[in-house]
Parts: C-alpha cells; sequence; structure tokens
C-alpha cells in the first residue's frame, strides 16, 4: 500500500544510558544478542558492533529472556556479511526523545549507486561495462519553523556542537515507525524572507541505514 509522509511525527533521542557491553551476537535471523544486563522489551537501542552493518545503528529491542536480547530487524545469517564471533561491542539506550515540531519541508539527498566503469581492448565494438561499487552519502534536511524557546531548540544547537551519533524517530500516520541513526548539524539562523515565517534547517547526516519497524 503506497503511502504519504503527511501527518509524520519526528523527534530525536536527547539521553542515552551508559554503554552495556555485548558479549556475543548470533548469526540468526533475527540476531540475539548476549547481554550481561538486558535492555526491556522494546527499548530503542543504539550499537557499536565489529560487523560494520550493526556498527552505529538503531534497533529495537524484541524478546528478552535471562541475559540474551533480540535485535529486531537484523538478519545476520550471511557468514560473508556477518563472520562468526565478529558481531561483539556494546548498546547505549536511547532514555528519552525530543519532539521536533511544525516540520514544513523535507528533503532528501544521496544514496545515489555508483560505478566501476571499464572498457575491453579486444571488443571491437568499444563496448563499455559496469560494476556497481559505493552508494553516497545519505542526508535529510528538515526546515521547521523558529521557534527558539522551545526544548528542541537548544538541543539541536547541543547536538550541532557535539557531533555525535544520535537517533532520529520518524512515526508515520499508518503506526509504523522508521529510526535512523546519523550526526546532526543545524543552523540556528533563521531564514528570512518578505511575508514568509522564519525557518531553521536541521540536517542529519546518517551513519547507517534506517531500520522500520510496521505497526503493531
Amino acid at each position: 500500500m503506497s503511502m504519504m509522509i503527511n501527518g509524520a511525527r519526528y523527534a530525536i533521542s536527547s539521553a542515552f544510558g551508559a554503554a552495556v557491553a555485548m558479549s556475543a551476537v548470533s548469526n540468526a535471523n533475527p540476531a540475539v544478542a548476549t547481554i550481561p544486563t538486558p535492555p526491556l522489551l522494546n527499548d530503542i537501542l543504539l550499537l557499536s558492533s565489529g560487523w560494520n552493518l550493526l556498527d552505529d545503528a538503531p534497533v529495537k529491542a524484541g524478546a528478552v529472556t535471562g541475559t540474551t536480547a533480540v535485535l529486531l530487524g537484523y538478519d545476520t545469517t550471511d557468514l560473508t556479511r556477518f563472520p562468526a564471533t565478529e558481531g561483539i561491542g556494546a548498546y547505549r539506550k536511547v532514555t528519552s526523545f525530543v519532539s521536533l515540531p511544525k516540520i514544513h519541508d523535507i528533503a532528501t539527498a544521496g544514496g545515489e549507486q555508483n560505478y566501476a566503469t571499464r572498457q575491453y581492448v579486444d571488443d571491437p565494438n568499444g563496448k563499455q561495462v559496469q560494476a556497481p561499487t559505493f552508494k553516497a552519502a545519505q542526508t535529510r534536511t528538515f526546515m521547521m519553523d523558529y521557534e527558539p524557546t522551545r526544548a528542541h531548540f537548544a538541543l539541536l544547537i547541543e547536538l550541532d556542537r557535539k557531533k555525535e551519533i544520535v537517533i532520529l524517530r520518524e512515526s508515520l500516520l499508518n503506526g509504523d515507525v522508521i529510526y535512523y541513526a546519523g550526526r546532526v548539524g543545524f543552523n540556528k539562523e533563521p531564514t528570512r524572507a518578505m511575508n514568509e515565517f522564519m525557518s531553521n534547517q536541521l540536517s542529519f547526516s546518517l551513519s547507517s541505514d534506517s531500520i522500520r519497524y510496521a505497526a503493531p
């Protein structure tokens, strides 16, 4: 079913708990982490991992049993991409989010596929072939009303200064929720134009792939 962004709500993490070590992460679908102090069901976590695809990535905690927790949405069964025993790392739990109100324009940049191109001398037609290489870094840019007295404004200034990885939450009208991990760039100086509301620009550069969780 097609979806629209209309009605979406946004929030950004404002605090994390202390890092908690993961002594093992299984090759499974979904992955299961062994953790002396596991999170609670549905906690939102920021991972660090020896697996590049889980490093600096957001995840929702699934079933918690004893000292294990399911990392919902992550299939780590491919041993080429997720070498056995190398996924250990840590997690930090998001302890609070702050809403980002009155967003009126959203732009997406990056993600384009790049290619390596080759031409063979023994091909009389001079045909070129391509193989995919990397994808360009992705950024989400949000324009929001200038409201310097609200809680998000001071927080965004601080996140821009620190340049630390945080989590952005996108709640869609149908109940689905998408989480992004990345760094904040915030221009506290508002735009100015006659007969237009003053606005601030928030940019969010992704550190990993987003992850979507369907409405319960």
